[in-house]
């Protein structure tokens, strides 16, 4: 009795230990932070034409605010609006407040992040680094 005990112990110890979340601290940090490319120059990531980037000497990038014309909207066209246009899927995610209302409503954010939602994009979840970006988009206050 006493090793069924400690051996549901150590499990749930184990799970516990092993459940990764982020925490709005961990989103506010930049999300880019260690992207490079294969010539190990530092630059923008897979959906995002910041340009607003600026390397330092340890290889990392520096992302200022995040915002919707310069960061999320290119993730969105390039993710969503195949299907997400005015007259298609709903919600239309075209314009920046139909992008706002869906990310703060939570449809948006449950679905790309896959956390009980049916996943979006249909081709299959996209990048971390593109829902940080949203998510930090969200957490600065939705800068258009």
């Amino acid at each position: 009795m006493k090793k069924i005990i400690l051996l549901i112990i150590v499990t749930i110890l184990i799970i516990l230990y092993s459940c990764d979340s982020n925490t709005y601290q961990d989103i506010e940090q930049d999300p880019a932070a260690t992207t490079q490319d294969n010539s190990g120059s530092t630059g923008s990531t897979s959906g995002s034409s910041s340009g607003r980037t600026s390397g330092s000497t340890s290889g990392s990038t520096t992302t200022s605010n995040v915002t919707y014309t310069t960061d999320v909207k290119p993730i969105i066209t390039n993710n969503c609006v195949s299907c997400h246009f005015s007259g298609g899927e709903s919600p239309a995610l075209t314009t920046y407040t139909q992008v706002k209302n869906a990310t703060s409503g939570g449809s948006l954010l449950c679905s790309i992040q896959a956390q009980g939602c049916k996943v979006m994009p249909r081709s299959g979840k996209m990048s971390q680094i593109n829902i940080d970006l949203i998510l930090l988009w969200k957490t600065q206050g939705y800068i258009q």
